[in-house]
C-alpha cells in the first residue's frame, strides 16, 4: 500500500524556540525569566514540591506576573501528604498504582517495560492544559493552577478494567484477577506468536471455524459470553493446541477470513515495515546534523487531513539560551555576566 498522497505537511518545529539551560537559583537571572514568562500561556514544572517556590517560580510568584498564566505542577504523589517528598521514578509509581500487579503472570508481578506512568501523566497534563486554555478563552477565570500526580493519572488510566472488581464498596477483601488478564494472551504458533481476541458470539464462532474446533460451539461451558469468561483458560487451551501446528500467516489468514480480531506479534523491525505503518507514513525520516539520518514516529494527530512532521532536528540543550535572552532585551555584557556567574550554560 502506498503512503497517503496529496496531503500538505505542516512543519511542527519551524517556529519553535529552542531550550534554555539555566540555573533557576541565580537571582541575577530571575528578572529576565520573568519577562519571558510574561509572554507565555503555560508554565509546566515537575520538580519536587516546594522546589520552584524556593527559587521564586511558584504559582503565586508567577500569578502576580501574569494572572492569566496556566501553571502546571506535576509530581509523583502530590504536593502534600505521604510521599510528597519522595524521589519518584516510573517504576515506583507502577508498583504503587497497580500497574505491576496488573502484569502478573503465574503469580509473579512484573513492570511494564516502558515508562508508562510518565507517559500517561504527560497525556493527562496535555488534556488538562487544553481544558484550562479553552476555559480561559471562553472568559472563565484567567489563570489556573493545574496539579497532576503520576499516581492519580495512573489510577484513572487503570481503573476501568484493572479495578473493575473494586467498584463496589465493601468488596475490598476480595482480590480477583482483573478481567483483562484472560483476554490478553498470546498464541504460540509454529514460527512465532500471535494474538486473537474472542468476546462476542460471532467472534467465538468464527474462531472455532477457523481452527476446526466447531465442536466447541455445542459445549455448554462456552455458550454465552459469561460462560466463556468463566472458563476462558480451558477454552483458550483448545485454540493454543491448534495454533502450535500452524505458521503465523496461515493462522491469521484463517482468522481474518472469519473476521476475528487478530495479529501477529511484530518484531521491532517488522513494526517499521508493516503495511499498516507504512501506509500512514507513521514513521518519518530526516537528517540530523550531528547524527546522520534518523527516523522517529510521526506526531500522531492529523488535523484536517494534514499530518505534522519534523523538518528540523531537536536543538542541543541550551542552544538558544543566549538568543532568547537577547530577544528579552539582555545586552551582550549582561549575557556575559550571567554566563560568568554560572546562571546560564
Amino acid at each position: 500500500m502506498e503512503p497517503m498522497q496529496g496531503i500538505r505537511v505542516v512543519d511542527a518545529t519551524a517556529h519553535a524556540s529552542g531550550p534554555m539551560a539555566v540555573d533557576l537559583k541565580h537571582k541575577l537571572l530571575r528578572p529576565h525569566l520573568y519577562k519571558l514568562i510574561a509572554t507565555t500561556d503555560v508554565f509546566v514544572q515537575n520538580s519536587r514540591p516546594g522546589a520552584l517556590e524556593r527559587c521564586g517560580f511558584g504559582f503565586q510568584d508567577l500569578h502576580r506576573i501574569d494572572p492569566k498564566l496556566i501553571y502546571v505542577s506535576i509530581s509523583g504523589f502530590g504536593a502534600t501528604g505521604p510521599g510528597a517528598a519522595q524521589r519518584v521514578y516510573d517504576p515506583v509509581v507502577q508498583c504503587v498504582s497497580g500497574f505491576a500487579t496488573a502484569q502478573t503472570t503465574d503469580g509473579v508481578p512484573a513492570l511494564v517495560k516502558t515508562v508508562v506512568c510518565d507517559k500517561v501523566t504527560a497525556v493527562t497534563a496535555a488534556q488538562a492544559i487544553a481544558t484550562a486554555l479553552f476555559a480561559r478563552e471562553r472568559g472563565m477565570i484567567g489563570g489556573h493552577h493545574v496539579e497532576i500526580s503520576m499516581l492519580d493519572a495512573s489510577l484513572a488510566f487503570l481503573w476501568p478494567e484493572i479495578f473493575w472488581n473494586h467498584g463496589f464498596v465493601g468488596d475490598e477483601g476480595v482480590e480477583p484477577k482483573p478481567l483483562i488478564t484472560d483476554l490478553y494472551r498470546l498464541l504460540r504458533t509454529a514460527d512465532g506468536y500471535a494474538t486473537m481476541i474472542i468476546i462476542g458470539d460471532e467472534e467465538f464462532a468464527g474462531a472455532c471455524r477457523a481452527c476446526g474446533l466447531e465442536s466447541l460451539l455445542a459445549d455448554p461451558r462456552f455458550k454465552t459470553i459469561t460462560d466463556r469468561f468463566s472458563h476462558y483458560s480451558t477454552m483458550f487451551a483448545e485454540f493454543e493446541k491448534v495454533a502450535a501446528t500452524l505458521d503465523s500467516n496461515t493462522l491469521l489468514a484463517r482468522l481474518e477470513n472469519e473476521d476475528v480480531p487478530c495479529a501477529k506479534v511484530n518484531t521491532l523491525d517488522e513494526v517499521l515495515s508493516d503495511p499498516r505503518t507504512t501506509h500512514r507514513a507513521s514513521i518519518i525520516e530526516y537528517e540530523y546534523p550531528r547524527g546522520g539520518r534518523l527516523r522517529q514516529a510521526r506526531p500522531p494527530a492529523i488535523f484536517d487531513g494534514q499530518p505534522c512532521t519534523v523538518r528540523l532536528p531537536s536543538p542541543e540543550l541550551g542552544q538558544h539560551t543566549e538568543e532568547i535572552l537577547r530577544m528579552l532585551g539582555c545586552t551582550a555584557e549582561e549575557v556575559a555576566v550571567l554566563k560568568r556567574e554560572g546562571a546560564i550554560a
